[in-house]
């Protein structure tokens, strides 16, 4: 069955930006040398969950390195709240646990196709990736989808990649407009010149491939800003961008009172839902089925 992307209530939660990676491209600059955060997983757990959070994306930094992931994981199941996690695959690759059927499901990350995704994660990578999505699908009965990296080398390989998503049953593809890490040389080399230009041509380019995936494809446009909640490291809620720009800090997770726009703070479960009902109708998110 075709799984939703994303809950009206959806908090993308960057647990640490400890990373057993440390991509040059990466929005958080993740590294191997990257601490973990000092605030307790578990109260912010609580807390999320007061402020009724339906959903909880983790990212990171990579989330399968994290020391508590496993009892976090089990902490959120038990509160009812829906949980999926985007991974390098890299942890998954060496065994998969048993708790990973606490996801609704599982995004593998990906770069271009088969020669830019090796050529930036490693040769091999990407039919590592493959192999995990098919194990994860078949052997643990996971639903996984799939997180590309829209950036200037990646969006001609487009077509390539799709096949490959096809052929390896994957349910669903998430497009993301390439995000700058504020790094000159590394921005670049991957910004998108006109992104909204390169989201019409990718969809005409896969306007026949609709249904091929089950879950469908869609284009998050991280330059339209303001309208998807970030849970960071340090505990704070930030509307991030993908521009230079600075992100935008709403308050923190334990905050009463938060913002949102730059003179005006509300209770902070109605600031988070004036949030919510902002990204559902944003052009942001492009179907593209």
């Amino acid at each position: 069955m075709a799984r939703h992307f994303s809950t009206h209530r959806i908090v993308c939660w960057r647990l640490s930006r400890h990373c057993n990676r440390a991509c040059p491209f990466c929005l958080s600059t993740s590294g191997p040398r990257v601490g973990h955060p000092e605030h307790d997983p578990f109260a912010i757990a609580n807390r999320l969950l007061e402020l009724r959070v339906e959903k909880i994306s983790y990212s990171g930094g990579e989330p399968f390195v994290y020391p508590l992931f496993p009892a976090l994981v089990e902490h959120v199941r038990g509160l009812g709240m829906l949980q999926l996690v985007t991974t390098n695959g890299d942890r998954l690759s060496a065994g998969i646990p048993g708790w990973i059927r606490s996801f609704e499901y599982v995004k593998l990350s990906f770069y271009g196709s088969r020669p830019l995704h090796d050529r930036l994660m490693g040769k091999g990578n990407y039919d590592q990736q493959l192999s995990l999505a098919e194990k994860l699908i078949t052997v643990h009965g996971v639903t996984v989808g799939a997180n590309y990296m829209l950036s200037a080398e990646s969006v001609p390989q487009v077509q390539a990649f799709m096949a490959d998503m096809a052929a390896g049953g994957f349910n669903d593809v998430l497009f993301q407009t390439y995000i700058h890490n504020r790094r000159r040389h590394v921005d670049r080399r991957f910004a998108l010149r006109d992104t909204r230009q390169t989201i019409r041509s990718l969809r005409e380019v896969l306007s026949l491939q609709s249904e091929r995936l089950p879950g469908g494809m869609k284009v998050h446009d991280y330059a339209q800003r303001d309208w998807f909640v970030v849970l960071d490291d340090s505990g704070r809620l930030i509307l991030p961008t993908s521009t230079v720009d600075p992100d935008f800090v709403m308050g923190r997770v334990t905050d009463d009172l938060l913002r949102v726009a730059p003179e005006v703070t509300t209770p902070a479960r109605d600031a988070l839902e004036t949030i919510w009902q902002r990204r559902h109708a944003t052009e942001a998110i492009v179907d593209l089925g």
